[in-house]
Parts: C-alpha cells; sequence; structure tokens
C-alpha cells in the first residue's frame, strides 16, 4: 500500500470512528446503525465496509483505547489516575456503559479486554500458573465486574476508590497468577 493509500485509510477509519463517538453520545437510545454512521462520517456504506464487518465490529474498536487503560490496570500495571478519569466517563455515560457491558456486545467487550490483557501478559513475558487466555479472562472479568455493579447502580462508590480497588486487585491477581510455587500444570 503507498503512503497516500496509507493516510487516505487512517483519514477514513478516522471520520468512520468520530462519527460513531459522536453518534454513541450524543443519542440517548436505541442501536447505532451503519446507515447512521456513514451519514455522519459522510462515506459511502460501501466504503464503511472495507474497514468494518457491522456496527459492532467499530463500536469495539472505539473501545478498545479506553480499554487499554482498562487492561493496564486488570494486568497490574494500572494508573489510578488515568482510570478514574474513566470510570468519570462510564459515570457520565452510564446508559451507555450499562448496554455495552451486558448482552451480546458485553460478551464481546469482555473478549476484546481479554484480548488487551493477554497481550499485556504476552508482553511482559510472565511465567503463570494458568494459560495465558484463562488468567486474562479472569482478570479481565475481576475489573469489568465491579465496573458494571457500579454504573448499574449496585452500590455507590467513588471512581477514585473502585479505580485504586480495581488497580490493586489487577497487581495482586497478576502476582498470584505469576506465583512459580503454586504451579499446577
Amino acid at each position: 500500500m503507498a503512503a497516500g493509500q496509507d493516510r487516505r485509510v487512517r483519514r477514513t477509519r478516522s471520520a468512520l470512528l468520530e462519527a460513531f463517538n459522536h453518534l454513541l453520545l450524543n443519542r440517548r437510545r436505541g442501536r447505532i446503525r451503519v446507515s447512521d454512521i456513514v451519514e455522519r462520517a459522510n462515506v459511502g456504506r460501501s466504503t464503511f465496509y472495507e474497514h468494518y464487518g457491522s456496527a459492532d465490529d467499530i463500536h469495539m474498536e472505539a473501545l478498545s483505547r479506553p480499554f487499554a487503560i482498562l487492561a493496564d490496570a486488570a494486568a497490574g500495571e494500572g494508573d489510578p489516575e488515568r482510570l478514574k478519569n474513566l470510570l468519570d466517563h462510564f459515570w457520565e455515560n452510564r446508559q451507555r456503559a450499562r448496554a455495552t457491558l451486558s448482552g451480546r456486545t458485553g460478551e464481546k467487550a469482555v473478549r476484546l479486554l481479554t484480548g488487551l490483557v493477554e497481550a499485556r501478559l504476552w508482553d511482559r513475558q510472565v511465567e503463570l500458573v494458568l494459560p495465558r487466555r484463562l488468567a486474562a479472562l479472569q482478570l479481565a472479568e475481576a475489573a469489568l465486574g465491579p465496573i458494571r455493579g457500579w454504573v448499574g447502580g449496585e452500590a455507590p462508590c467513588t471512581a477514585v476508590a473502585l479505580a485504586q480497588s480495581i488497580c490493586r486487585c489487577g497487581e495482586q491477581m497478576t502476582k498470584t497468577l505469576a506465583a512459580a510455587d503454586q504451579k499446577a500444570r
């Protein structure tokens, strides 16, 4: 691919993501359809499908950036302040957060976060007591569980306390999963 094409691809994907994010944050209810995204991005439907298979696919790509902050925390390397800011955003948009973290979309979000955590564990070359994918799933679910409960109104909590808790749990769980004396293979 030529440099000009690369720029065009990045520009188009950026326009599509920007359109999706705008719709996500400015719509009160209802699913975001491909037709809504292409209209907002001012591109053709076929252009959308050159880059994404569905509105769910672009949704997961849009989540990958904020979920990177959560993946750092789940994998034991979190920044509580950055995570607090992300949690503030989830709280301000809790209706969408609840929808994103539940049902079929929630299952995709778990897989996305699991993949991000798994990549971090791989990069650190941590020897684990579980297969890497299973350990990443455990860490991802441990981070998402309290967030789901929080945005769902299960119990009041500050974003600061929740961020600190997720970061500490990620650190401790990662240490436990990496403990050499607990190997059970």
